[in-house]
């Protein structure tokens, strides 16, 4: 197969034995001269003309616009000729002759066009026939690309097929590898053509015919000879590297640059610097990555030497990677009027007519010179003209109303504008006509909402600019009447729809009103009429997402009998497309659905619809219920449907109520209690109840469960738990339990143990202090959790050093914030610990390790120092040093350690921001945003800010900012981003908050009124 294919691409167009011998080594020695010569032969198409186009052929007279254009390029570069002066011969099939001469014609190979001589037996000069082709065949043969058809013999008057024609062009374009790659069933293909004419049709350089089938077999028409060329002409991509080929200034604010070929616009980055200054840019790449337009963001094209330079790329691929040019300042070059006509209209007493200039820079743009610039001679005054903030226009307003000074018809208003010191001016003389009326009304392009292409719900709007022009053809200025009649909508005026006008700004609003929504996706038309002219603009009202079907989600909860406990059902709803409603659009249609519920009841507080629907947080759009009233394993049936005109959907769900809940278990959360301590020093260790369904559980409705709490061993511990208060005898500062207390947690109390600190403190040598939790059920017990702490002598002790994580270096810090940041109170300074262990490898809680002195092997490096009773490092610059601390044991002796620390100059990050997912607060409230969503901010150091907002200097390095959004109800919430001071009005319900931080980490909060 392998070689037939190379036959193809020689012109070998017949699988003969003399096509396959020898064919491949010239094809390799021709080749990049063959490429280059395509080169040269296909960016001719549009730029050589010989005269001749396809409005001189009769039989393409009805060709469509887009396929004259690809006609006349290569009629016009003389590859393509008619076959007699009036017919192109369109759908004749060509013959080998007649592609040897186009297809060295887009080569670009040599062509000796005097040759009389053939090197193939069956090509002569006298053939009447196709003698013309002699030259051309030669070419071919010379340049490597054809060894002929049979033995000596070329065959000038064969057919050439389709498949051969798709080689032919795949191979121009130089991607003879991708084709071999391919594979196809085209059963009109021949097997060795399947790749080729893959890959021609997915290039597009030939079509495939009606029935989805390429013909491979049958003949290729001229037509397709021609379409195809031109549609390789467009893709090919010249050989060599890719360079600059230019670089201009191109407006006041735009740079183009040119490259040599198209770039890779994915990696490829644009530089400009005027002189060794950086000039900020962006930039857009053309559609063909051949050129891009590199607009300044903050400064104009000014006097100097400007480089652009290309990067990002692999720079084995790119030759010459700057382009210089040298600019000047922009100026004024011209300077013109741009009213409608030579006449003015009167304006009313007061006011002002206003006349536009237009004043041009040398790129043709409206020229960014200040209005201050120029004068104005107006009827013999001088004025200033002003210039337009929005087109850049000079305008001039001109009192017209004095019929003295400008009477109707008969009166004339000279004016000359000139820019100051220079020669540019321009000058004219308008007619004073008839007072001005509106002739004209225009309805500016339809603004919705950000993101939205349509009015939906209450509150959406959709504005209209209304420009008025007079009977000459120029703008009103004045306000629009109040007497304007309402515009009107068409085919119906919607009664869900408000019309109202800013007749200052000249503004038509339409919004969706009060309770209202959109139930039918529709186009309407409103008509905004005033004087005798009217103008028309188009609105697209686009249905809010109605629920057209309903069904219940999948409820992975515990439905308990008896149980008192906020639960959620969740609710799929699809409008009639099939689209998945969102939470927010069903709590919207809430009205519309009907639950029926038996056995639980459905909550009808503030925080649900009329019929239960959550209206905001994390279970928004579920149905709500308070309490399961079905008995064990009694039936729980949810029912939801919608009845009206136009639509008719039910869903059910039946669930089965679970046995009562009922505490099975008690389990530790968090960190674990250390075995062993020394007088006064601390443990601590939290548990939870949890119930037979494996969820926490803070209350049951079975009397005979309760939680008792034994402490034994008080001698050498106390015990405490955080947070009890279980009756008035309980202090609010939790007291030590001595040996026989019994604290009953009951049946409806499991909460004041669940997560609550239990904490051992050691008191005497000689034996441990034992907590035991004992879940009962009546006297009978279930469940015993147990831990105990060994107080020990101070004795036999190993301390250990902690390792130091890596420091940042404060010496990048400016003069001015140093002494904040270089403190050891600074949250950039790290304690040196130590680990406590006794002669059995345990783990020992120690009272407060003091440290009586530090020192840094390198203070340049890091510096250390006495905080309290901590040893701190603070980094100063790169590098590494060792710290010495000295401690006091809890014996009383004293011993040294030695920390290795490691200082680095990796600017400041925020490796992760987190934040709580949703929280509440009740009413109208002032909270400070830190404590509300516990943001915390971890950066690339591990340094942790807990409760992080912007009022702390270190927001110098994190920048974090709180950004509000989705605010339901009615007001703003605002947030002072100095103080981190949020302000929330009683009439907001649900709002986001989003801190996002200066590397662009991000962390979303919902937050809902209680």
């Amino acid at each position: 197969m392998s070689k037939s294919s190379s036959n193809i691409v020689r012109f070998n167009l017949k699988n003969k034995t003399k096509d396959i011998q020898g064919g491949e080594k010239k094809v390799m020695k021709k080749s990049l001269s063959v490429i280059l010569s395509t080169a040269m032969a296909l960016s001719m198409f549009s730029s050589v003309a010989f005269g001749k186009t396809s409005a001189d052929f009769t039989d393409l007279k009805d060709l469509d616009a887009a396929t004259k254009a690809k006609f006349d390029a290569l009629i016009s570069a003389g590859i393509f000729d008619g076959t007699s002066e009036t017919t192109f011969g369109l759908k004749e099939e060509m013959n080998r002759a007649q592609f040897a001469k186009v297809a060295a014609l887009i080569t670009g190979v040599e062509v000796k066009k005097d040759l009389k001589t053939s090197s193939f037996s069956d090509v002569k000069a006298d053939d009447a026939a196709n003698g013309y082709a002699l030259p051309y065949i030669e070419a071919l043969k010379t340049a490597g690309i054809t060894d002929g058809y049979g033995e000596g013999t070329y065959n000038p008057a064969g057919k050439v097929t389709k498949e051969q024609l798709a080689t032919f062009l795949v191979r121009v374009l130089g991607k003879d590898a991708d084709a071999k790659a391919k594979t196809g069933t085209d059963t009109t293909v021949s097997g060795w053509a399947q790749g080729y004419v893959a890959l021609a049709l997915e290039l597009k350089l030939l079509p495939a015919g009606a029935d989805g089938k390429f013909g491979g077999q049958g003949n290729a028409t001229r037509d397709l000879l021609l379409t195809g060329a031109y549609e390789a002409k467009a893709q090919y991509v010249s050989p060599g590297k890719v360079s600059v080929t230019e670089a201009k200034a191109t407006g006041v604010k735009s740079v183009t640059v040119t490259f040599s070929k198209p770039v890779d616009d994915t990696k490829a980055t644009l530089a400009l610097t005027r002189g060794t200054v950086a000039v900020k840019t962006t930039a857009v790449f053309a559609a063909d990555k051949k050129s891009a337009v590199l607009t300044l963001t903050d400064v104009k094209v000014t006097e100097g030497n400007y480089t652009v330079t290309l990067a990002g790329l692999d720079a084995a691929t790119v030759d010459k990677t700057a382009g210089t040019f040298t600019a000047e300042n922009e100026k004024v070059t011209k300077i013109s009027f741009v009213n409608a006509g030579d006449k003015v209209a009167k304006s009313e007493s007061g006011k002002e007519i206003t006349i536009k200039v237009k004043p041009e820079n040398q790129y043709g743009e409206v020229a960014t010179v200040s209005g201050t610039d120029y004068t104005a001679n107006v009827a013999g005054s001088t004025v200033t003209p002003k210039r337009n903030a929005d087109t850049g226009l000079l305008e001039i307003g001109v009192d017209t109303s004095s019929n003295t000074l400008y009477p109707t018809e008969i009166g004339v208003l000279p004016i000359t504008v000139s820019l100051n010191q220079s020669s540019v001016y321009a000058q004219k003389t308008f007619k004073i006509g008839y007072n001005q009326v509106v002739s004209k009304v225009e309805l500016g392009t339809p603004t919705y909402a950000t993101g939205k292409t349509a009015i939906s719900k209450e509150g959406d709007k959709v504005e209209f600019s209304i420009t008025r022009y007079d009977q000459y053809g120029d703008v009103i200025t004045t306000d629009i009447p109040a007497t304007v009649p309402q515009p009107v909508l068409t085919p119906n005026d919607l009664s869900i729809l408000t019309k109202t006008f800013n007749f200052t700004d000249k503004k038509l609003a339409i919004t969706v009103a009060t309770g209202k929504k959109v139930e039918k996706s529709v186009e309407t038309t409103v008509t905004y009429y005033e004087g005798g002219a009217s103008a028309t603009a188009k609105i697209s009202l686009k249905a809010s997402a109605v629920p057209a079907k309903l069904e219940f989600g999948s409820f992975g909860g515990t439905l308990a009998a008896g149980e008192v406990k906020d639960q959620y059902i969740p609710i799929n709803a699809y409008d009639a497309d099939g689209k998945q409603l969102t939470a927010d659009e069903i709590v919207d249609s809430a009205s519309l659905i009907t639950f029926s519920v038996t056995g639980a009841v459905v909550a009808s507080d503030s925080t649900v619809t009329a019929n239960g629907i959550v209206r905001y947080g994390e279970n928004k759009g579920k149905l709500k219920i308070t309490s399961v009233n079905a008995g064990e394993k009694g039936i729980v049936y949810f029912f939801a449907s919608i009845y009206n005109s136009n639509i008719q959907t039910q869903a059910q769900l039946t669930l089965t109520a679970q046995a009562t809940r009922v505490p099975e278990t008690i389990v530790l959360t968090g960190d674990d209690s250390t075995k062993k301590a020394l007088v006064g020093a601390t443990t601590t260790f939290k548990v939870l109840v949890k119930d037979q369904y494996g969820e926490t559980l803070d209350t049951t409705t079975k009397t005979d469960y309760s939680v008792v709490v034994t402490v034994s061993g008080s001698t050498y511990t106390d015990v405490t738990i955080a947070g009890w208060n279980l009756d008035a005898s309980v202090p609010a500062v939790p007291q030590p339990l001595a040996d026989g207390d019994q604290p009953t947690i009951t049946n409806t109390q499991f909460a004041n143990i669940n997560d609550d600190t239990i904490t051992f403190k050691g008191k005497a040598v000689g034996g441990s202090g034992k907590v035991k939790v004992t879940l009962k059920k009546g006297t009978a017990e279930l469940k015993t959790f147990e831990r105990s702490v060994e107080v020990i002598a101070n004795s036999d002790l190993t301390y250990s050093a902690n390792t130091i994580s890596d420091l940042y270096g404060t010496a990048s810090v400016s003069t001015s914030d140093s002494v904040t940041f270089n403190t050891y109170n600074s949250s950039f300074a790290k304690k040196a610990g130590v680990t406590v262990k006794d002669k059995s490898g345990d783990t020992v809680a120690v009272p407060v390790k003091k440290f009586l002195s530090v020192f840094s092997s390198d203070p340049s490096v890091a510096q250390a120092g006495i905080a309290g009773t901590d040893a701190k490092v603070v980094g100063k610059k790169a590098g590494k040093a060792t710290i010495t601390a000295v401690i006091e044991k809890a014996n009383g002796e004293s011993q040294s350690f030695t920390y290795d620390v490691n200082v680095k100059a990796d600017a400041l990050a925020v490796a992760t921001l987190t934040a709580k997912a949703n929280v509440k607060y009740t009413g109208a409230a002032s909270l400070i945003v830190k404590d509300l969503i516990e943001t915390k901010v971890v950066d690339n150091y591990g340094i942790e800010f807990a409760n992080y907002d912007n009022t702390q200097a270190y927001n110098t390095f994190y920048g974090v900012q709180y950004v509000i959004s989705d605010v339901k109800g009615t007001g703003s919430v605002t947030i002072n981003n100095t103080t981190g001071l949020l302000t929330i009005p009683g009439t907001v319900d649900e709002f986001v908050i989003k801190a996002i931080s200066a590397n662009g980490k991000v962390a979303t909060t919902v937050v809902t009124k209680n």
